[in-house]
């Protein structure tokens, strides 16, 4: 599944109409790539280059907040998502939260991660809480667009 644009209005209107008691979800994806692991990490290790990479991302800004990073992303339809980086492993991985979203989900935290060595595997994978029980098919379509467009860049 490739996805070119991150809908939050359809995704507001599903929310709208759909609400359950919050539950929590934990998604993982995954693709493996031939490459070395540093030259995928030239791609995807860039905190603020996902917007070079990703289809659904079209803007990334980084800011220091009292000494903390945070990245300011748009989605392909202008929903502004504010984040802040959690934690990062040059090489390896980077984690981030999500703190400010239009998106109905709570307790949003994500880890980027590759593995060592030629081939590679990107993973994606993330927790969440969200009263919409179609947040987990559209957050696990936003790391399958990603990572499909990680391994269009390296076929």
């Amino acid at each position: 599944m490739t996805l070119h644009k991150f809908n939050l209005a359809a995704l507001l209107l599903i929310a709208s109409a759909s609400p359950v008691s919050a539950a929590d979800y934990s998604i993982t994806s995954s693709v493996t790539v031939a490459a070395d692991s540093a030259i995928v990490w030239q791609t995807v290790g860039d905190i603020c280059d996902i917007d070079d990479w990703h289809p659904g991302i079209v803007s990334c800004v980084l800011e220091a907040r009292d000494g903390v990073l945070h990245r300011h992303l748009v989605l392909g339809d202008g929903a502004p998502i504010l984040e802040e980086i959690v934690s990062a492993e040059p090489g390896v991985s980077y984690t981030y939260k999500i703190i400010e979203s239009p998106l109905p989900i709570a307790d949003y935290v994500s880890t980027l991660s590759v593995t060592a060595g030629n081939p590679t595997t990107i993973t994606w994978e993330g927790s969440f809480t969200s009263e919409v029980t179609e947040m987990q098919s559209a957050i696990q379509g936003l790391y399958d667009g990603g990572l499909g467009a990680i391994s269009a860049r390296f076929k």
